[in-house]
């Protein structure tokens, strides 16, 4: 069993660090040959395989690096860190479908509600990692709880500060 501590380096630092490095793979547009949209007309024209190919992979390697240097002993870390990197991707989809169908184009932000959309833009994908961590068993309901809040922190602070950075164009 691992420590609550042991569970926030297992599913945030292998996805703040593929996260972060996805924003400059689209800053500098590496990979060119996989923005393409998944739906266009669901998602909105940001919502490329090239996310869920990198994020998923990316994560996948990070965490598994990150079980050899910490023995964190888990199983099959590769396929963990890849579908936590899927999930965060996934959990992405629902958000953009509603706004699309509101109105609001790929990028823009919400002219009414925004702090509401602001938070569901941080939380849809913490929900999601999280929901399929505590599903796989890792991580008890009242951990998961907690997990939660700190995964939607973490996500408003990082974004914050990658906008602050010119990173990221937008919160």
């Amino acid at each position: 069993m691992h420590s609550f501590l042991q569970h926030i380096y297992i599913v945030l630092l292998p996805l703040i660090i593929s996260n972060v490095l996805h924003m400059f793979v689209i800053k500098k547009n590496m990979f060119s040959w996989l923005t393409i949209s998944i739906s266009q007309k669901l998602f909105g024209k940001n919502k490329t395989w090239r996310g869920f190919v990198f994020v998923s992979l990316v994560n996948s390697i990070v965490l598994y690096v990150l079980d050899l240097a910490c023995n964190f002993q888990l199983e099959h870390t590769f396929f963990i860190g890849f579908m936590l990197g899927f999930s965060y991707m996934l959990f992405e989809l629902p958000n953009s479908y509603m706004k699309r169908k509101l109105g609001i184009q790929a990028g823009q932000q919400a002219t009414s509600n925004r702090i509401l959309f602001a938070f569901i833009d941080k939380m849809d994908s913490a929900f999601g990692v999280i929901l399929v961590y505590f599903l796989m068993g890792f991580i008890s309901f009242p951990y998961a709880l907690l997990l939660f809040i700190i995964s939607s922190a973490t996500h408003i602070i990082i974004s914050q500060l990658l906008v602050q950075f010119h990173i990221k164009k937008s919160f």
